[in-house]
């Protein structure tokens, strides 16, 4: 019982209280979020450690639809109006004019594709139930979890610092497009509801890190705790075993949630556009208007820098992600072969489990290989590091091009604009 009581010891720790609490804010924020937009509303049952779906109250229910529709109904003039500038423009504008208003459409286009899912989702039956059986498998993993090993809840210092820096720009952006002259709400709740999906998708990914952390804390104690002895207690082997099951669940776990939201990271992958589109601004404004360096400053910051760097925090902070799980799985692996090596040293007395884990362990560098826990971005692209520099690369790149475009055809760039 060493392992488990150094990990109750570990649980009262300031450290890990704070972790704790810092998750269980992170969901009831969430959840009160989804309850107060009528998104969906759950029951907590103790004695099955599930939640249930409940129905809202019929009145407010449907006071709550009436205002959504009129909330997505009320800027009907301005899509008229700009449906109509996009037809005058496209049939009279030529050069890099032309060029813009396509890149605008084209985002335009996006945004609301884009906001079409995000309410599908938010508000359709089968993806409710999603959500429900996503909730429960966290609550089944973390409450075996907690009862065999002790959870550890983790969070990771340099992902949330990075999360944070990208919600307070994405917070100076929002309140730059509410106080757009020509503000549309449906760009406003794309972007909202974009980041609330996110927000939550971020806090799973944590979750399933601090998984990860417990289960090799587990092994690493488990190591340093019979490294000496001379024999292994039964209750060790079925925890052993209990691991490889765990191990296999949260993988299936997240293949399931990555094939049902594969939707939200191509979202952010074609946010790209609009990172492309603002990042060409911003190099105009920055190195080829004759503005005021005050004038060029508030400008930026005011109209450029959300959109550009808000879609690479995004992807960034998937990169980031798999990066944690491959370390975590490889870590994984080297525990696995001390604590077999553990074994075989034991001799014939623990031949049985000897082969049993080795027969796990196998099957675990298999799915490991064949199914390894990753962020899949767009068309089976991993988003890792690698792919977060091309993507960086990339929106530079297209943007200087842009750019050049806009000079060789003879585009006016010698004063900033906050939309071209």
């Amino acid at each position: 019982m060493l392992c488990v009581s150094n990990f109750r010891r570990h649980e009262r720790k300031p450290n890990q209280v704070l972790h704790r609490w810092f998750f269980k804010g992170c969901v009831w924020t969430l959840y009160a979020i989804a309850c107060g937009l009528h998104f969906f509303k759950l029951h907590y049952n103790e004695r099955t450690n599930q939640v249930e779906e409940t129905q809202y109250h019929r009145i407010w229910s449907k006071i709550v639809v009436a205002l959504k529709v009129i909330l997505l109904v009320s800027p009907y003039l301005h899509y008229f109006v700009l449906g109509l500038f996009i037809y005058i423009h496209s049939t009279l504008v030529e050069n890099s004019n032309a060029q813009s208003l396509l890149i605008s459409v084209m985002v335009l286009g996006i945004v609301v594709g884009v906001l079409r899912r995000l309410l599908i989702f938010l508000h359709l039956k089968r993806d409710r139930r999603f959500v429900k059986h996503i909730v429960n498998e966290i609550l089944q993993i973390t409450s075996a979890l907690e009862q065999k090993f002790g959870m550890q809840f983790k969070c990771d210092f340099t992902l949330l610092v990075v999360y944070l820096v990208k919600l307070w720009i994405f917070i100076v952006m929002l309140e730059s497009l509410w106080n757009k002259p020509y503000f549309l709400s449906s760009i406003f709740l794309y972007w909202l509801l974009l980041e609330y999906c996110f927000a939550g998708y971020f806090v799973y990914q944590l979750i399933l890190l601090s998984w990860y952390h417990t289960i090799i804390l587990f092994l690493q104690h488990f190591i340093a705790d019979h490294d000496n002895r001379p024999d292994i207690e039964d209750r060790y082997n079925r925890r052993l075993i209990l691991l490889f099951e765990l191990h296999l669940r949260i993988n299936n776990l997240h293949k399931y949630v990555r094939d049902n939201v594969s939707w939200l990271s191509t979202s952010v992958y074609l946010m790209i556009f609009t990172c492309i589109y603002n990042a060409e601004t911003l190099i105009e404004c920055s190195l080829f208007a004759e503005d005021e360096l005050e004038n060029k400053i508030y400008i930026i910051a005011d109209g450029c820098l959300g959109p550009v760097c808000t879609p690479i925090l995004y992807v960034l902070i998937l990169g980031m992600c798999t990066d944690r799980f491959r370390e975590a799985e490889v870590q994984l692996q080297q525990l696995f072969v001390i604590v077999q090596g553990l074994f075989m040293r034991r001799g014939k007395s623990l031949l049985l489990i000897t082969m049993v884990l080795d027969n796990e362990h196998t099957s675990l560098i298999i799915h490991q290989k064949l199914k390894p826990l990753q962020n899949i971005i767009i068309l089976d692209i991993t988003c890792d590091r690698e792919f977060v520099l091309d993507y960086i690369v990339t929106v530079i790149l297209t943007a200087l091009s842009l750019v050049q475009y806009t000079i060789s055809t003879g585009g006016y760039i010698s004063e900033c604009v906050t939309h071209k």
